[in-house]
């Protein structure tokens, strides 16, 4: 039973790693640019999660136009990185505006000016429009020039003001993960240890569920799984909790059985939760490792969580179960799942 784990453990890791791993240059690889507590990478995916939500409140106004985002990390670079999102048109075709051009300038301005785009205090230079609509602001450390063009002067601040507020949420959230990701000091020994025979469970993250259902199928000769949408959210008598805070999110999901054990793949949403939260952290890969211990539940958790573990990452609670995530991946290079039975 052991060997079989190892086994599979190992060829699990070696598909998750092999599809994340660079190819080998000759030349020594460059540093990873960081962003204060983010890295260039991860930075760019609150910057686009922000910009989904500006589309998002844009169609809830029901305007169409061009929105940018710029993030500054103060401390570290002079590099601004920026991403753009079309809402519906780049361009107001009977009014001849490049909706892009506009967005972009209003993103100058803010950047230049460190104050919202078309101040009139502000001597306009060369390129510039004067435009009312980019926003600018800081939060802990970020310096952020947002814009919006395509709608009269107000409804495109509205717009960029929203974009900035999401990502000061995202930027609060990766700070507040930093912080309960400290790793563990020491390591002792559990009164209650985990069990071989306790093992139940290999969840993945995936890009694409029908695809990697697919592939899994194939690679060990089983039936496609069903694919589900399992929705987590508490209903007052049974609590879902991420990070401490009632976030309902959507999965979609499937299970391969595989004998003791399950390998099962989720595919997530944009909603915070701790798939997620893996998935900006680290991309596509192993989440966590299940075990199911039975009445030693509560001793289990109580015991992980005085070694310094965050025990609180995820719990879920259902009828005749639950689930807790705990955030080991510091010290063991993946989550934990704790369930006292199926």
């Amino acid at each position: 039973m052991k060997t079989k784990i190892v086994m599979m453990l190992c060829l699990l890791c070696g598909v998750c790693f092999s599809c994340n791993a660079p190819k080998q240059e000759k030349q020594e690889a460059e540093p990873i640019q960081t962003f204060m507590n983010m890295t260039k990478e991860q930075l760019k995916q609150k910057l686009e999660m922000a910009l989904e939500d500006m589309k998002a409140k844009a169609i809830e106004m029901g305007i169409q136009g061009v929105a940018t985002a710029s993030v500054l990390n103060k401390d570290e670079t002079d590099d601004w990185l920026g991403e753009m999102k079309i809402v519906g048109t780049p361009c107001n075709q009977k009014e001849g505006w490049n909706l892009v051009a506009i967005a972009w300038s209003k993103c100058g301005e803010v950047i230049a000016t460190q104050a919202d785009s078309g101040n009139p205090e502000h001597q306009k230079m060369l390129g510039e429009l004067n435009f009312t609509g980019g926003a600018y602001d800081e939060y802990e450390g970020y310096k952020m020039a947002f814009a919006f063009s395509g709608a009269d002067s107000e409804e495109d601040l509205v717009v960029a003001r929203h974009g900035i507020e999401k990502m000061k949420g995202y930027i609060s959230a990766s700070l507040q993960e930093k912080q309960k990701a400290e790793p563990v000091e020491t390591f002792k020994p559990l009164a209650t240890p985990l069990k071989q025979d306790q093992f139940i469970q290999v969840n993945i993250i995936v890009d694409d569920i029908k695809k990697a259902a697919k592939a899994w199928a194939t690679l060990l000769g089983v039936p496609e799984p069903e694919i589900w949408v399992n929705h987590l959210q508490s209903n007052g008598e049974y609590p879902y909790t991420y990070r401490g805070k009632d976030i309902p999110c959507d999965l979609q999901m499937c299970v391969i059985d595989m004998g003791s054990w399950v390998l099962e793949l989720h595919q997530v949403d944009n909603t915070p939760s701790t798939f997620r939260e893996f998935q900006d952290k680290h991309g596509y890969g192993v989440h966590h490792l299940g075990f199911e211990v039975g009445d030693a539940r509560d001793e289990v958790i109580k015991e992980l969580k005085e070694m310094g573990f965050d025990t609180e990452r995820t719990i879920g609670i259902y009828p005749g179960s639950s689930w807790t995530i705990v955030d080991s991946e510091n010290v063991l290079g993946v989550n934990l799942n704790i369930k006292p039975k199926r």
